[in-house]
């Protein structure tokens, strides 16, 4: 019921006790209120807490009557509660899931929560590569729904689906510019995973142009990555990435361990302590890109913002790994976890010590010191670096990324001196150094083409006025989407035009 402003005040009580580590959201029909909770089933389970069992001095959590446990490994991130349906939003494996419950039918005991309630189903989504987010629905009474799916080939289209009958039936959707080259119908979505080295199976999106029936080729690659706080790298539609895909290239999304596209365990596998596992993980999905020739050699690129520039980071300082891409892109990265988290006077340091560890503990602060990029900058040849940091930026002080360039340069002059041969291989120029060019000798080194000096600064850095999420006009962004693939364009030696 809505109040108006003339209202007596009305006094406000807790549904359910607080408690450490829990997390729930509520919503009510017909006496009844339908809890989401997480505080038996990390990935959150349905309860229902009848009314007169509300409120109570007790706490109330006693009174939860299990409902509805959601299929499989599904996590759930949003719910509506209508007066005969129930329909819950989430993802599995990285996958956009929506659960439709009908309530009328609902059998529940006092024991474990139904795992198939009657007439339950999964609605058929377009796509599993995306995302779903749920429309107004604002009618208790309605039978249907409408939800908005987004893709990397789907700028957003909105669907109806009929509850009782579970069809799906597109209402609108935003087309692509016909001017700009071909539309959605040349690429595809896929969805693969990639064995980690301890066997864990990584899942991986990948968008890029249809192939034929020979496979396809190597490709020049983009490869994402964030990794933390047990947050989903969702593949969504970015107008940079149809300029890359227009010109051959694929986007890759490595959904590595600490962010939450398998649920609340699979962030906990990447987190303070166990965080190298991101990092580890991004390297094994550089290396089966590569393998399975899905990325052409010397055309492999990684890009990451904020707290997944820790993980990109941690890459490009070693030797090995970071000779596997030909460029980065960092935006607004959080490359100097060590003093941030020993610094309690910046606003998210003391929340956060239960996703990075907290630094007054021994065991935390040598984890954190191993894998903080700023610390472990080293020596060797860095590949072209692009990074970006804001004026204003409250959740990244724009000294880090600062603080990071000046130390690469510093420590890199093999970085700044030498000239880079680059002999053509599928379209992409590899990147060699003076030694291995005259080693290579003969023809080899006569037929190869050369790509001019890499001049100071290989390190672009790049300062907005901004905030933390960007320029907040068209205008802006557009001009940052600009410098971004032009420098991919020439990290990996294509023309700028």
């Amino acid at each position: 019921a809505s109040l108006g402003v003339s209202a007596p005040r009305v006094e406000q009580h807790l549904i359910l006790a607080p408690r450490e580590g829990v997390e729930y959201f509520v919503e009510h029909q017909a006496g009844f209120f339908y809890v989401i909770s997480n505080h038996e089933r990390p990935d959150f389970l349905v309860y229902r807490l009848p009314e007169e069992s509300s409120f109570l001095s007790d706490g109330g959590w006693q009174h939860l009557q299990p409902f509805f446990r959601p299929p499989g490994g599904m996590h759930v991130t949003d719910a509506d509660v209508l007066s005969k349906w129930l329909v819950l939003y989430g993802h599995d494996a990285a996958e956009p899931r929506v659960c439709v419950v009908p309530l009328d039918a609902a059998s529940f005991s006092d024991g474990d929560a139904v795992d198939q309630q009657q007439g339950s189903y999964l609605a058929a989504v377009p796509s599993a590569v995306g995302s779903v987010e749920p429309g107004v629905n604002a009618d208790p009474d309605a039978t249907s729904i409408r939800f908005t799916f987004r893709s990397p080939l789907e700028a957003g289209a909105t669907y109806h689906l009929d509850l009782a009958s579970g069809s799906v039936e597109l209402v609108r959707r935003r087309e692509w510019s016909a001017s700009g080259g071909p539309g959605p119908d040349a690429f595809e979505c896929e969805r693969l995973e990639f064995p980690a080295r301890d066997g864990e199976l990584v899942p991986l999106t990948l968008v890029r142009p249809k192939r034929d029936g020979s496979g396809g080729f190597p490709r020049p690659c983009l490869l994402h990555v964030y990794g933390a706080y047990g947050s989903c790298l969702v593949p969504d539609f970015r107008p940079e990435h149809i300029v890359l895909l227009r010109q051959g290239w694929v986007i890759a999304f490595a959904h590595v361990r600490g962010g939450g596209e398998r649920g609340r365990s699979w962030h906990a596998a990447g987190k303070q302590l166990n965080k190298v596992q991101s990092v580890l993980d991004l390297v094994d999905g550089m290396r089966f890109l590569l393998a399975r020739g899905i990325a052409a050699p010397g055309g492999l690129c990684a890009k990451a913002a904020s707290a997944g520039g820790l993980t990109l980071g941690a890459v490009l300082n070693s030797p090995e790994a970071s000779a596997l891409l030909a460029g980065a892109v960092l935006e607004v990265p959080f490359v100097d976890l060590l003093t941030g988290m020993s610094d309690p006077s910046l606003p998210l340091t003391v929340h956060e010590f239960a996703e990075w560890g907290d630094p007054r503990e021994p065991e935390h602060e040598a984890n954190l010191r191993s894998l903080c990029p700023y610390e472990n900058v080293g020596s060797h040849r860095y590949p072209r670096l692009y990074l970006s940091c804001a004026r204003v930026d409250s959740r990244v002080p724009p000294w880090m990324p600062l603080k990071l360039a000046a130390r690469i340069r510093a420590r890199s002059p093999s970085y700044l001196d030498g000239p880079i041969s680059a002999p053509r291989t599928g379209g992409v120029r590899r990147r060699h150094s003076a030694a291995a060019a005259a080693s290579a000798g003969g023809a080899g080194a006569a037929g190869a083409s050369e790509v001019p000096a890499c001049e100071p600064p290989c390190v672009v850095l790049h300062c907005a006025d901004g905030g933390h999420s960007g320029a907040a006009d068209w205008q802006g962004r557009s001009q940052e989407f600009a410098r971004q693939i032009a420098f991919l364009h020439k990290a990996i030696g294509l023309p700028t035009r």
